[in-house]
């Protein structure tokens, strides 16, 4: 076909003349045109640009047969004839253009048909145009519909919260911080919760969004450096992602830790001191914290957090709980292995220095023995050496 639609017919026009016939050949691709729209729609960010384009282009072609063919009506009546037809003055395909614009889009206002073939003509093109610009207004209606759905659906999960904090009284500063929640978690991914996405998609699409954009920095984590790779990415699909705001703390020392944390984006940073205002580390993207809480304790569990970390800025976190490591461990024994392994040295290390220096002391004591008892005869001899030396004196 496409071999079909670029033979050159035009060359007949050299031997009997001009005519539009001889192109039409170039109609047989027209299968082309719709592949590539559909191709274009679907690697283009913003889909709904092409769709109005490719809409607007329908109405302009639209428009453009009614003048061709409103201009072969006028000279098989003969240009002039009548006061309906063109009268050959001035550029034809503008003013034939106008006036099927003129004649889809009005009814009245128009040159009266006199011949029965005009008055005909008239009557299709107002029906035609009744149906042609209805249909396309539709279109373009959902068109920008669709590409504002997302925004609308923003807009009311927020204006509902707001309503709801306004009916109970929320104080203003809370609100604040919650419509800066939704303005950010907005602008920053385009939606509020990338869960709802993504549970659409098979789970193999799923999988292999996860390994994408996590598995690099899953496997830069000494804790994890060993196992199973496909029990990371059993763990990459059980990833929340969180956004915190500038000076919310994620975790609080004393809390009982039961979360691991990875920095999708942003910063957090562990304070201490009076007022939590000595900064001891800055953590930026890719950095991990809360691992070792994890392993401790039991299933639901956790060791208490030592220090205090907070948002530095906006900071959008993966948050891996527990309760999902635990699920996921039961699948891969050797991999729990690995990580209780690593879980005791990454405890130890980073433990108090007092049950060490104790350990070490039992370890001594193990090493010399304990010392014997002083046999009871040396005990008598000492106490008369004692006896004698006071006589003495």
């Amino acid at each position: 076909l496409d071999i079909l639609s670029i033979l050159p017919f035009d060359l007949l026009g050299l031997q009997f003349g001009f005519s539009s016939v001889y192109r039409i050949n170039r109609f047989v691709r027209i299968e082309s045109f719709f592949e590539f729209s559909d191709r274009l729609e679907s690697v283009m960010a913003k889909a709904y640009i092409w769709r109005v384009i490719r809409t607007t282009g329908y109405l302009l072609f639209a428009l453009h047969l009614n003048a061709c063919i409103y201009y072969v009506a006028s000279v098989n009546q003969g240009l002039g004839s009548t006061t309906w037809v063109y009268d050959g003055e001035g550029n034809a395909y503008i003013r034939c253009y106008y006036y099927a614009v003129r004649s889809l889009i009005n009814i009245g206002g128009l040159p009266e048909p006199v011949t029965v073939f005009e008055i005909t003509f008239q009557m299709s093109n107002f029906f035609i145009g009744v149906f042609v610009f209805s249909s396309l207004i539709g279109q373009m209606r959902d068109v920008i519909g669709a590409a504002t759905a997302g925004v609308t659906y923003f807009r009311a999960s927020m204006d509902g919260c707001v309503d709801y904090m306004n009916t109970y009284t929320i104080p203003k500063e809370v609100q604040n911080r919650v419509r800066t929640w939704y303005n950010y978690t907005w602008a920053a991914q385009g939606m509020l919760d990338e869960s709802e996405l993504l549970e659409q998609m098979p789970m193999v699409m799923r999988t292999a969004i996860a390994v994408d954009i996590n598995m690099a920095t899953f496997q830069k984590i000494a804790l994890f450096q060993g196992c199973d790779h496909q029990m990371l990415v059993d763990m990459l699909l059980r990833l929340k992602s969180i956004v915190y705001l500038p000076g919310d703390f994620v975790v609080k020392k004393g809390d009982i830790g039961k979360e691991m944390y990875i920095i999708k984006g942003g910063a957090v940073q562990v304070v201490g001191g009076p007022d939590n205002s000595i900064v001891f580390v800055t953590l930026k993207a890719g950095c991990v914290f809360g691992e070792i809480s994890l392993l401790q304790s039991a299933k639901d569990g956790g060791n208490r957090r030592t220090a205090n970390v907070k948002a530095h800025g906006f900071a959008n976190l993966f948050v891996l709980e527990k309760k999902d490591l635990f699920d996921i461990l039961v699948h891969y024994p050797e991999s729990q292995k690995v990580l209780a392994r690593k879980g005791r040295a990454l405890t130890k290390a980073k433990g108090p220095p007092g049950p060490k220096v104790k350990e070490d002391k039992i370890k001594g004591g193990t090493l010399f023995g304990q010392k014997p008892q002083t046999p009871k005869i040396i005990k008598l001899f000492a106490m008369l050496r004692k006896g004698t030396a006071a006589k003495v004196k």
